[in-house]
């Protein structure tokens, strides 16, 4: 640089544009460097920063203070800081909660507590939630279990397959593994589309499809496949095939990795829509043209874990896996504070620039996958700063996380607890992440 000035003060350039090309250079000096690779030492921190997160902010918010003591099953929400019934419980929420307490019992933190409460949630999905006449689980029931909502959703019933295979890995429980074969079975018969592929979606509790458009439904519009049902669905068969290496449950495990990696995906822009058509053609509605990066992030993730359990090289998913999270990177990321937004149009920048928990929860466990798949250190600098947003931000100092935040991390709601939000996404990714940054840091020394 002292070289150009010295240049230019012997061609004798003017004064203002001196001032332009001096400051052109300072700002070409002060690009910043590469990420370099996190040392050992950095890795174990950042283990235990999740393992602290996790105890202080999901195990001890949740255990045992969600446990429903008189009739079986989890308080979803809170009534000031504590948590209360509500009138009814949900099948996700039920079937998340019985996992994370499973995943916890299973792993050896606070076994006995983790456990039971585990017990006592499988006690209350088989006696109340299961329809013993024509098969499934029933989407809401009341408090002590009476059906309010009969019907049948495969994105609700995923979540419970998810919880039995969990369960059943947590306590070798038979009836936990004879249950989720059963679900497995029912799926296969009433719910498979052995035409275009995937699973038809909604249903009376006999199984009728539900296809009325103005029927209020959980996941995407009746009559619909979805993005999301189809991710959840893949996640569950993983856990399942894990405990149950069923030459069936590998072929639509195949069958959901193919859908997940290849169908979903618009090659115009590179990342997911949620909606499709029974035969899996894009619904062009503008409320459907547009990027999930919490799903698209989520998404590589568990699908390169679905590959991990059936024998398939991750590698042979990394120019997918990277390309679907760069897309997110290049129009979701805030690089000013930090974490994903929400949403946004078909390759333009995001436009609801919101900060939820489970976008922010799955982003570190994909940046973790990808920068363990390509030694790629950008990744794990988008970890880290996801993570400090996440622990300054998110983390809520009363307990559990803050549903939902502003692009600067300051409060845009007070719910740290619903129907929708537990223990599942951000507890699964505390765990997953310190595993990971254990392995890790392990291939570091």
């Amino acid at each position: 640089m002292t070289c150009i000035v010295h240049m230019a003060v012997g061609a004798r350039i003017s004064g203002p544009v001196l001032l332009v090309l001096l400051t052109v250079m300072a700002a070409l000096g002060r690009q910043p460097t590469a990420p370099s690779k996190p040392s050992h030492d950095d890795l174990q921190r950042q283990a235990h920063r999740c393992r602290q997160i996790l105890k202080t902010s999901i195990t001890d918010f949740y255990l045992p203070a969600c446990v429903d003591r008189t009739h079986g099953g989890y308080f979803e929400s809170l009534k000031g800081d504590k948590f209360a019934p509500t009138g009814e419980k949900f099948l996700t929420q039920q079937s998340r909660q019985l996992w994370f307490f499973s995943t916890l019992a299973a792993a050896g933190l606070e076994r006995d507590a983790a456990r039971q409460a585990a017990k006592t949630g499988f006690d209350f999905l088989e006696g109340k939630f299961r329809d013993r006449v024509h098969g499934g689980y029933f989407a809401k029931v009341t408090d002590d279990g009476q059906p309010t909502d009969r019907r049948k959703h495969v994105y609700l019933n995923a979540f419970a397959l998810y919880a039995l295979a969990a369960y059943h890995r947590a306590t070798s429980d038979a009836a936990a593994l004879a249950a989720a074969k059963e679900l497995f079975q029912t799926l296969e018969n009433k719910c498979h589309d052995r035409e275009n592929g995937g699973y038809v979606e909604f249903f009376q509790d006999d199984w009728r499809p539900i296809t009325d458009r103005r029927e209020p439904s959980f996941i995407g519009p009746p009559g619909t496949k979805t993005f999301n049902t189809h991710l959840h669905i893949l996640e569950a068969f993983t856990e399942l095939y894990r405990v149950w290496p069923d030459p069936l449950v590998r072929r639509r495990l195949d069958e959901l990795l193919a859908i997940n990696t290849l169908t979903i995906r618009l090659p115009q822009h590179g990342c997911n829509v949620d909606g499709f058509a029974p035969d899996w053609k894009p619904i062009e509605r503008p409320q459907n043209l547009r990027a999930s990066y919490g799903h698209d992030v989520e998404g590589a993730w568990l699908c390169i874990d679905a590959a991990r359990a059936l024998g398939h090289p991750p590698a042979l998913l990394r120019t997918w896996a990277e390309g679907v999270v760069g897309y997110s990177l290049r129009h979701g990321y805030d690089r000013a504070h930090g974490g994903f937004f929400y949403t946004g149009p078909l390759g333009k920048d995001a436009d609801d620039t919101r900060k939820e928990w489970w976008v922010q929860a799955e982003a570190l466990v994909s940046m973790l996958e990808l920068y363990k798949l390509t030694g790629r250190p950008e990744y794990y600098e988008t970890f880290t700063q996801t993570l400090d947003f996440i622990d300054k931000h998110q983390v809520a100092r009363e307990g559990g996380w803050w549903a939902t935040r502003k692009a600067d991390g300051s409060p845009a709601g007070s719910s740290r607890s619903s129907m929708w939000q537990g223990a599942y996404h951000s507890g699964r990714s505390m765990l997953l992440c310190a595993k990971l940054l254990d392995e890790l840091a392990a291939a570091a020394n």
